[in-house]
Parts: structure tokens; C-alpha cells; sequence
């Protein structure tokens, strides 16, 4: 038995094979026969090894690169998504606040004479300036983390029980307060729908 590369040969079996061909039993010949290396040579066989490996090699790069691409594209619609619903929130959000922070800015800083003449009660003039005072005393990095914490406390509200936002960290809160101000002052008018 004589080694080559990866098959081992057997000069009986092959002198079996040659004398029943002869013979003409066609049964056996080198063409019919299973093994890879009988009827081609050993250049086309190691070429279509090679071709073979280097096929299993490139469909899995493919799918390599197709499961990171997929990835990626995941990755970006969701990113996308997030910063759709963030922005949106965001701006509805601060529109409102800039509003309570400018109408109750315009009412603090107006003589008593004229604040008197659109404001009747008393007691609603001093809930304005008490809501001007602490509109202005949250800085813009609180009204930040306040509006963040809104943000992640109603996600999590709504994934577990579907209430609403918690109106004492809300600065929404600001913009009720000022609603139910101008209620009592119909001569204000300020439009705090957007």
C-alpha cells in the first residue's frame, strides 16, 4: 500500500480493477468508480478542494458581514426611533416651560396698578408671582434632569401600569399651574396649546 497526499492506494485492488476492465466487465472501471481521485487528476482534484474551502470560507464571510450589517441597521432604526420620540417630547416640552417662564416673567415685572387692572383676586396675583419664583429659581441643567425623569418615570409608568406622570417632579406641573391661573384671569390670553 503506497501513501499520496490524502488517499492511500492499493496496487492489488487497482490491478483487480485494470484486469476486470480488460476483461470487459465494465462494472468496475476507473470512471464508475466513487473515489474522487479515479478519472481525474490530482491537479483537478487538490483545484476543486481548493475551490470548494475557499467557497465554504466566502459564504461564511458573507454571513459574517450580513448578520453585522443587519446588526448595525437594527441598531440605527432604533437609535432613530429614540431620537424621533425624544425630540418630539422634547420640544412640546419646553415650548410649554419657555411659556409659563415668559407670562409669568411679563406679570412679575409689570407695575401693581396695571398687574391689579388684568388680574382681579389678590390672592391669584400672588399664586403668579409665587409660580414666576420658582419657574426662574430651577436652573436649565434641573428643568433638564426633571424633564429626563419625567421622561423614564412614564416609560416605566406605562410599561407597568399604564397611569399617567407623577405631576411633583413633572414640569408639566408649571404648565397646569399657569392654566388654571389664567383660568381665573380672563383677560390674559395665552395660547399654551402647540
Amino acid at each position: 500500500m503506497i501513501e499520496h497526499g490524502n488517499s492511500a492506494f492499493d496496487y492489488r485492488s487497482i490491478r483487480e480493477v485494470a484486469a476486470n476492465a480488460t476483461a470487459g466487465n465494465n462494472d468496475h472501471g476507473l470512471e464508475d468508480s466513487g473515489n474522487p481521485f479515479y478519472g481525474s487528476s490530482d491537479e483537478e482534484y487538490s483545484e476543486a478542494r481548493v475551490l470548494d474551502n475557499d467557497n465554504k470560507l466566502r459564504r461564511e464571510q458573507f454571513h459574517t458581514a450580513g448578520y453585522r450589517e443587519g446588526i448595525a441597521a437594527g441598531k440605527e432604526a432604533i437609535a432613530q426611533e429614540g431620537y424621533n420620540f425624544g425630540y418630539k417630547e422634547s420640544v412640546t416640552a419646553g415650548y410649554k416651560f419657555g411659556i409659563v417662564r415668559g407670562v409669568s416673567s411679563a406679570l412679575a415685572f409689570l407695575p401693581n396698578e396695571l398687574r391689579e387692572k388684568l388680574i382681579d383676586e389678590e390672592e391669584t396675583r400672588d399664586k403668579f408671582q409665587k409660580l414666576h419664583t420658582s419657574v426662574h429659581a430651577l436652573s436649565t441643567e434641573v428643568a433638564m434632569k426633571r424633564f429626563y425623569e419625567t421622561l423614564t418615570t412614564k416609560q416605566g409608568e406605562e410599561k407597568s401600569s399604564g397611569s399617567g406622570i407623577n405631576a411633583t417632579t413633572d414640569l408639566g406641573s408649571y404648565v397646569t399651574e399657569l392654566s388654571s391661573l389664567l383660568e381665573k384671569s380672563p383677560t390674559i390670553e395665552v395660547d399654551l396649546d402647540t
